[in-house]
């Protein structure tokens, strides 16, 4: 007996030490994922022979840009399906001839620089700092296939520049690590690195997968062991109605499946693919469970009631 409890608190221990050791290794693996993908940038940059070289004083900042050129740090930030958009954030960063004047903490430009991030443009004026700016661009994907759904977005990034509005040299670096999704970028300038397009591609990521299909291959299991148990009671306790515990149980897992649903990672509203191969099925067998068991109460109850009258005790 005292060695049996012994074992009991070392697989106790073991199971408690699994399930942290565990947390912690997702917390740790996510932190070293997350710093990896927005240390991955993506630059436009393959040819500076267009570039103007700037010999002249400049800000710390661009010592290793020794071009005339405004480098444009895209981050993808957010992912909002239901409206198609993909959110992107655009810091600036002015070099060489562009800037007119700088201190510790800003640069201001010596002329005047409009940008087009697809459809949405945004215009610095001289002698003023280039403040970050938020975008939404078109999200090209079917959520519908959630959690295997894909998305997809291309846009362009082009600048102008001076009283003449000549084309504007631009460096487009592009990062990001939106909740949920895993990103790949691919950046094509042209020629003169005048304008960018910019492709993403956003997948969902591996724990995110594993998290949807766990909650669906539970959301099977239970639904079939209410079947299950709906099954025995009709078949191998032939005698015996539905008992209390076992109509608790359908019936509360049938109100609890939305729940249990809406518990996957980033999931759309009620429709999409998990939906049609689980959600539903899940609905409709724990449905009938619930069903065969009251009738099956409904049918013990009148077979008592038909024994009670034929043997003269029906009140």
């Amino acid at each position: 007996m005292h060695l049996s409890r012994k074992i009991h608190i070392l697989l106790v221990s073991l199971f408690v030490a699994i399930i942290v050791g565990g947390l912690v290794a997702i917390k740790v693996g996510n932190e070293q994922k997350t710093a990896k993908r927005r240390n991955k940038a993506f630059s436009s940059i393959t040819d500076t022979s267009s570039l103007m070289p700037f010999t002249g004083k400049g800000p710390e900042v661009c010592e290793e840009i020794p071009f005339s050129i405004v480098s444009v740090f895209v981050e993808v930030y957010g992912v909002d399906f239901q409206n198609s958009l993909l959110k992107v954030s655009s810091v600036f960063l002015p070099c060489g001839s562009f800037v007119g004047s700088f201190d510790s903490m800003e640069l201001f430009l010596g002329q005047n620089i409009s940008f087009s991030i697809d459809a949405q443009a945004s215009t610095f004026p001289a002698g003023q700092a280039m403040t970050p700016k938020l975008s939404s661009v078109y999200l090209n994907g079917d959520v519908n296939n959630y959690p295997l759904d894909q998305f997809d977005a291309i846009f362009m990034i082009r600048g102008r520049y001076g009283p003449t509005n000549s084309e504007l040299p631009i460096q487009v670096v592009v990062y990001g690590a939106p909740l949920g999704y895993s990103l790949s970028v691919e950046t094509t300038a042209n020629q003169q690195n005048t304008a960018v397009a910019v492709s993403v591609s956003l997948r969902r990521t591996a724990p995110i997968l594993g998290f949807a299909f766990i909650i669906m291959a539970l959301m099977w299991a239970m639904s079939l062991l209410a079947v299950a148990v709906a099954y025995f009671t009709w078949f191998i306790k032939k005698d015996r109605k539905s008992e209390l515990p076992y109509i608790i149980f359908s019936v509360t897992l049938l109100f609890a499946m939305p729940t249990i649903r809406n518990a996957m990672p980033n999931a759309p509203p009620i429709g999409v693919l998990a939906d049609q191969m689980v959600t539903g099925w899940a609905m409709l067998l724990l449905s009938l469970s619930v069903i065969s068991h009251f009738v099956n109460v409904l049918y013990h109850t009148y077979r008592d009631w038909v024994v009670a009258t034929e043997h003269g005790d029906a009140v």
